[in-house]
């Protein structure tokens, strides 16, 4: 049976990150293999143990091999892809499309076991990218986290409402993982270089997996990737013994020697290549003068911030940061970002990263003023007209919750 899908080739070229293959298990857990002293991590299956029906798929003109299993379409062992019609034989495709504005709509199925891996995952994806996950209200494409047999997705943005696949024993890193492919990541182990890092010993690989091991490239899809090395810590890295047949590994360093997978959070390189994908939209440097005539200081981060400098130092220097959605965070010249501190006590700039209280709405006052509201407890900023520290505790905006910000 020969199946024909039209994909937008131009698209998914900008998408591809460089990873591919098999999404989510039914459970993760790990053992020592005995015979060869691997820790194992069980393989992510959307439909686990079955292998389906092979079919041939045109991918940018170039064949390329798929399974058939209930009647759905799977790339790579999890990743899905959709029918155009209701009953047809044709193949909607990847298209393969990014978030825009780096924001990721998303709705969870009531009914859907132990929410907190999702609502945990989507919490790491914030704090490690410029990535936004908001609920959704009446978006069209969106997310939609659904209890299943096995865990899967789609890959990038398809259009429309698209599930993420999660079995009751998918963990939180296995929701991480199952994220990335949502955002356009495929596996670690697919990227055009690989071989440069490993050996495939297809001979001990179930058959009829033998597709799961191929790069992008042999599987006839265009592709980049995003990182300059194979990154065997990346929480979307194959296991040496997955789909093995026989207990031997079949994935090995080009020594021979094998190694260990996480499933547990995303690796410095998986955040440098979704980073590529999904920069941040920063500002260049830019000042905040309050009312009173004084300018905001961070005071380094080493305490509680004021409106009572009467020059801009390296002190009272920020960077504003589009998190997608309206949202921004604002950076101090330490590094470290600002904290509402959700209104309890002064405002801080020491945050590392920017979570639920460094995130902000600047609200327009005409010409380059602004008030500043936080979104976690929707209160404004004010400047305590520079006789105290600075708070976020205002429910309207007067005087000294209005800033000049210079440079935006």
């Amino acid at each position: 049976m020969k199946i024909y899908s039209k994909i937008l080739q131009k698209v998914i070229c900008a998408l591809f990150v460089c990873l591919l293959f098999n999404s989510c298990v039914t459970e993760e857990f790990s053992e020592i293999d005995q015979q060869n002293g691997i820790e194992r991590v069980q393989p992510e299956e959307a439909f686990p143990g079955i292998i389906g029906n092979e079919v041939e798929v045109e991918l940018f003109g170039e064949p390329a091999t798929m399974a058939e299993i209930n009647k759905t379409i799977v790339f790579e062992g999890d990743i899905l892809i959709p029918y155009e019609n209701e009953g047809d034989t044709k193949l909607a495709g990847l298209t393969g499309r990014r978030w825009t504005n780096n924001t990721v709509y998303y709705e969870i199925q009531s009914s859907l076991t132990n929410q907190a891996r999702v609502t945990n995952a989507i919490a790491h994806w914030e704090a490690n990218t410029a990535l936004r996950f908001v609920k959704r209200t009446t978006q069209s494409n969106y997310i939609y986290f659904q209890t299943s047999t096995g865990c899967s997705s789609y890959v990038g943005m398809i259009g429309g409402r698209q599930v993420i696949n999660l079995a009751p024993g998918c963990s939180t890193g296995n929701t991480i993982h199952e994220i990335g492919h949502a955002v356009g990541i495929f596996h670690e182990q697919s990227r055009a270089d690989r071989d440069e890092y490993v050996r495939i010993l297809f001979e001990n690989i179930i058959t009829g997996r033998e597709g799961n091991f191929r790069t992008y490239i042999a599987n006839g899809q265009s592709g980049e990737d995003y990182t300059s090395t194979l990154d065997f810590g990346s929480i979307m890295m194959y296991g040496p013994t997955f789909f093995s047949k026989n207990g031997s590994p079949t994935i090995t360093k080009l020594d021979g020697s094998t190694y260990s997978i996480q499933r547990t959070s995303l690796s410095v390189n998986d955040i440098e290549g979704i980073n590529k994908m999904y920069p941040s939209s920063t500002s260049g440097t830019v000042t905040l003068k309050g009312n009173n005539g004084q300018y905001v200081s961070s005071e380094n981060g080493v305490k509680s911030m004021n409106c009572n400098r009467s020059a801009a130092n390296s002190w009272e220097t920020f960077t504003i940061i589009d998190e997608g959605g309206g949202t921004v965070s604002i950076r101090g010249n330490n590094g470290k970002y600002v904290s509402s501190e959700n209104g309890t006590k002064p405002i801080n700039c020491n945050r590392t990263t920017p979570g639920s209280w460094a995130k902000f709405t600047l609200v327009s006052r005409g010409g380059n003023k602004y008030a500043i509201r936080a979104n976690i407890n929707g209160k404004y900023i004010s400047s305590e007209n520079g006789t105290k520290e600075m708070t976020c505790n205002r429910t309207s905006i007067g005087a000294w919750e209005e800033f000049t910000i210079t440079g935006l």
